[in-house]
């Protein structure tokens, strides 16, 4: 048989190699169609650019929809066929996210772990880098992982935006506080709230661990840098030190742990914390607001006036206060304190107009109707819970400044940091 090494002829070729070849194309056919259909059909996302990111965005509002009315098994079932599939900085985060808020709400703290440490290396150049690991260090303290906890939150407050490192110096302030460094917590909760956005979730935490910790400390004994001590003298009562003071009998039981006032001594000292408080009540938001000179010391939640009883807005002072006061109801017999139906609770702080045209008849008092604090429910009067209102009364004098706004400049009250350039004014009442 002849060989040919050169020829210009054109070889035949090998059967038995075009059937492999055939069948390697059907295989990857196959397996392109396989990867495929479970997105045709609803069971994921399609492998394409813009449809993919349509249809993550579709499924995680779905998938928030489903968690906001409860139902945590259908939002879990739109975000899952996502997780470990898309890869938009975006998108992904926040699927990752919103399935660690479904976990936790379905108690399974193990998932959310896993699935916020997946979130973390899949994502570490993202611009939500930062959120995710804040709220993993969240769950780490959570847990009683405290050291990787204080870890990560250390990690954030250095090297993420001042905005973003809110929830670690919350983080941090609260080890403070278990450590018992309590200015030092006091400063971390300031700087948190100071950084956050104005009205955001992470402001309210740090606002209220702010203000919690400001009253622990004004009613305790520990002296602190703001505080002072008063030597008792001759013909003092509690009452005359008060006004030679200008602060409450209330907070001079609490801070020195008075049991009865009438058996004051000459020589024994009182601690006690000057301050010069006004008030701001926001009736947009219901919200009262305690400032001094610094800023923000407490905020509370209120019930206000409803539709037809709107409180009125305007500039008033605290008059002459009562612990457990009658109510004196329009059309009806005075009803006595203590009565199921005296719906002034345990403490009562009159508003002095000091305008023109003002209502004579409000005043800051405790409910007997706690549900209703957060909404319009009342005649004019701002509510407090009892044990809320019993805590402003011993932290505010006689004549202390209160100011009715429709909405509040959070800059002007020092609330919030100014922005970059813009010079904070003194605020106004």
């Amino acid at each position: 048989m002849s060989k040919f090494y050169f020829t210009n002829k054109k070889k035949k070729q090998d059967p038995s190699l075009t059937k492999i070849i055939v069948v390697l194309v059907c295989i990857f056919g196959a397996i392109v169609l396989a990867m495929q259909l479970p997105f045709r059909f609803g069971g994921g996302l399609p492998r394409l650019g813009g449809d993919r990111e349509a249809m993550a965005m579709d499924r995680i509002e779905a998938a928030r929809t489903h968690f906001e009315a409860g139902d945590m098994d259908a939002a879990a079932a739109e975000l899952r066929p996502l997780i470990g599939r898309i890869e938009d900085p975006v998108l992904g985060p926040e699927a990752y996210l919103l399935l660690a808020e479904i976990d936790l709400e379905n108690e399974d703290t193990g998932a959310a772990l896993q699935g916020l440490e997946s979130a973390l290396t899949r994502f570490a150049r993202s611009p939500a880098y930062p959120e995710i690991m804040a709220t993993y260090a969240k769950l780490l303290e959570r847990v009683g992982r405290t050291d990787e906890a204080l870890q990560k939150y250390a990690q954030l407050r250095d090297q993420a935006p001042p905005e973003m490192g809110v929830t670690a110096l919350v983080g941090l302030g609260r080890q403070a506080e278990r450590d018992g460094n309590l200015i030092e917590a006091r400063e971390m909760y300031r700087q948190a709230m100071m950084n956050a956005p104005w009205g955001s979730q992470r402001w309210s935490e740090a606002a209220d661990a702010f203000g919690e910790l400001n009253v622990e400390l004004i009613f305790a004994s520990t002296e602190t840098p703001e505080s002072r001590v008063y030597n008792i003298e001759s013909g003092d009562t509690l009452t005359s030190i008060g006004i030679k003071l200008n602060t409450t009998q209330g907070l001079l039981i609490r801070a020195n742990s008075i049991d009865d006032p009438a058996r004051i001594r000459p020589n024994q000292r009182l601690k006690y914390t000057p301050k010069d408080f006004r008030i701001v009540i926001e009736r947009s938001t219901l919200r009262l607001f305690l400032l001094d000179k610094d800023g923000l010391f407490k905020r509370y939640h209120v019930g206000l006036g409803m539709p037809g009883y709107d409180t009125a807005l305007g500039i008033y002072t605290i008059g002459n206060k009562e612990v457990d006061p009658t109510w004196h109801k329009p059309g009806s017999e005075p009803i006595p304190p203590g009565h199921p139906e005296n719906e002034l609770g345990a403490r009562w702080m009159p508003l002095v107009p000091a305008e023109e045209g003002l209502p004579t008849d409000l005043g800051i008092h405790g409910t007997i109707a706690p549900e209703t604090i957060g909404q319009y429910a009342s005649r004019g009067c701002p509510r407090l819970l009892n044990e809320q209102v019993e805590e402003l009364y011993d932290l505010v004098v006689r004549s202390t400044p209160v100011e009715i706004v429709e909405s509040v400049d959070p800059v002007l009250l020092g609330l919030v940091n100014p922005p970059a350039g813009v010079q904070q004014t003194a605020s106004a009442m």
